[in-house]
């Protein structure tokens, strides 16, 4: 118990910025010179303990370690290690496991502590050698040693070379080149041919596609370069201005206008399935974040409904038709942004409507890309 509460006291007066040191203000100019030196902290029961630091950094360091959480990790099984401690006495060395699903707050901090002893018989003076690991990527090794009142901490933080590779480590493990995703587009519709089409209300003609994403790096895991499938739901709306209502004359579909009568809402809407595969190039800014993005590449659906809505005089009307909308639909799409912002552009390459059954015209849809 005695030896627990001392690691958390070195710790503790470790982080502290209010430590005493054996020279005061030099101590900062002689860390950047000098192979060692060491902050002296004298407690109020007369045992002294001595950090043995190689550079500032080391000391610096601690402020990035959580602490707080760590302190009430320890002290949650304290009780629990004193316990284990005094039933094995006869073990020279004990190791217990703090989870970080134990923790209350949840934080993910994963703490290990090791306790090796020497034979007492030889007389040589105890040791304990302490690993803790704070989020899984930092290690401090401290080495605690008593002899009569006075105690020696050791305290050996990796160096920034050292924590870097850890990290490039973990980033290893967890890799995959293939990922999966889901994201939405939110936009407008227009037509291309604006001459033999009717003019559209353009927030009322929206266009929304929900994306399930297959994302596969292409190379290395450096690569900027990525392929993307997937499967899109996608639905388009276009709300016609001045009394426009679409009918079917003689298996032709045509547009026309009803001056005496006044439309509240007008529009045509289809739904379709669409398989988009885009050659994607994303980098990656020096923060680990998504820079510029930039991708394009062919899509081919398919139609699954549409109808025609009207709405006027507080009576609504819906009519369920083909409506002569090409069942096959194909184009090119392409994405461009830079972080968490996307714009998106897609264009329909075949005519919105089956030959000579409708106006010749084409659609584009154009928006923002949300990754939920």
């Amino acid at each position: 118990m005695k030896r627990i509460l001392l690691l958390i006291m070195a710790i503790c007066m470790a982080a502290a910025t209010g430590v005493s040191a054996k020279s005061g203000n030099t101590l900062k100019n002689r860390l950047h010179t000098a192979d060692q030196d060491t902050i002296v902290v004298r407690m109020a029961n007369g045992a002294t303990m001595i950090l043995h630091l190689q550079n500032i950094q080391q000391l610096q360091a601690f402020q990035n370690y959580s602490l707080d959480s760590l302190m009430r990790e320890l002290n949650k099984y304290v009780e629990r290690v004193d316990k284990m401690e005094s039933s094995n006495k006869e073990s020279k060395e004990m190791t217990v496991t703090f989870n970080k699903s134990q923790a209350q707050d949840g934080k993910a901090e994963q703490v290990t502590i090791t306790v090796q002893e020497e034979d007492p018989k030889t007389g040589k003076v105890s040791k304990e050698t302490h690993e803790v690991v704070i989020n899984k990527n930092f290690k401090i090794k401290v080495d605690v040693e008593e002899d009569g009142e006075n105690t020696r901490v050791n305290v050996d933080l990796p160096s920034k070379q050292e924590r870097d590779s850890l990290k490039q480590v973990k980033e290893e493990q967890n890799y995959k080149a293939t990922n999966f995703g889901f994201d939405v587009d939110l936009g407008f519709n227009t037509f291309t041919d604006l001459d033999n089409t009717p003019d559209l209300k353009a927030w009322g003609s929206r266009y929304v596609s929900l994306n399930w994403r297959l994302r596969s790096q292409i190379g290395s895991r450096k690569s900027p370069v990525y392929l993307l499938s997937g499967l899109e739901f996608a639905f388009n709306n276009y709300m016609f201005e001045d009394n426009i209502v679409v009918q079917d004359v003689d298996g032709v579909t045509v547009f026309e206008k009803m001056p005496e009568q006044n439309f509240d809402k007008s529009k045509l809407t289809h739904s379709s399935v669409n398989l988009p595969l885009m050659a994607l190039l994303q980098f990656e800014r020096e923060n680990g974040k998504d820079g510029f993005t930039i991708g394009a590449g062919p899509f081919v659906g398919y139609r699954l409904g549409s109808h025609s809505k009207l709405k006027f005089d507080g009576d609504k009307e819906k009519d369920r038709d083909s409506f002569n909308l090409s069942d096959v639909q194909y184009g090119m799409e392409g994405v461009l942004g830079y972080g968490g912002l996307k714009l998106f552009g897609k264009y329909n390459m075949n005519d919105l409507f089956k030959d000579n059954r409708g106006p010749q015209t084409s659609v584009v849809s154009f928006g923002v890309r949300l990754f939920l």
